[in-house]
């Protein structure tokens, strides 16, 4: 429990330290010597109804952002992986550094398995990513847009994060067959 006094026109919390009453100091004061030397508990004052709705909306965010987090960006081979932005760019400009040199395929290592494409179609691969992070990001910021514009704290508890994100990606051998072409 916390304990305070108002001393001067300010108030002051107790900070734990020893207490003197007369001429006796109390290392270790119980809450009967606490209150004694004149302190009182501090018992906080109830939350308005505005302060509710801001904590409730950062909680919202909070939730959306952590949503927004677990998303997977794609699967391909059955394994579920995530390209954040720089590592996109990173292979985007290695694909490009392959086809400047001439080759037609690339190979890259994704948590232990090895794919191999046409350049084409990782640079198709990746517009498709970077599509599908735009779309989700737009989601996300227009959430949170969403939340920021509720008026009360249950709208906003009963708001539904997960609604229109889009479809994680799924590169199945036909579409990047269809790639290919």
């Amino acid at each position: 429990m916390k304990y305070y006094k108002e001393i001067e026109g300010k108030t002051v919390f107790y900070n734990g330290e020893s207490i003197v009453i007369g001429d006796t100091r109390y290392l270790s004061p119980s809450e009967e010597i606490i209150l004694q030397a004149g302190w009182l508990p501090y018992i906080p004052p109830e939350p308005t109804e505005e302060e509710l709705l801001v904590q409730a909306k950062a909680n919202k965010v909070a939730e959306i952002d952590a949503y927004d987090a677990s998303l997977e960006e794609f699967t391909i081979g059955g394994q579920q992986m995530w390209l954040g932005h720089e590592l996109r760019q990173q292979l985007k400009t290695s694909v490009e550094a392959y086809i400047a040199t001439g080759a037609e395929t690339v190979t890259k290592w994704f948590n232990g398995m090895e794919f191999t494409f046409p350049c084409a179609t990782w640079l198709q691969m990746l517009a498709v990513l970077e599509v599908y992070a735009a779309e989700v990001l737009n989601t996300t910021e227009r959430h949170k847009a969403a939340i920021n514009a509720l008026e009360s704290v249950s709208e906003v508890e009963q708001y539904d994060i997960t609604e229109g994100y889009p479809e994680v990606v799924v590169f199945t051998p036909q579409m990047l067959a269809a790639m290919n072409k």
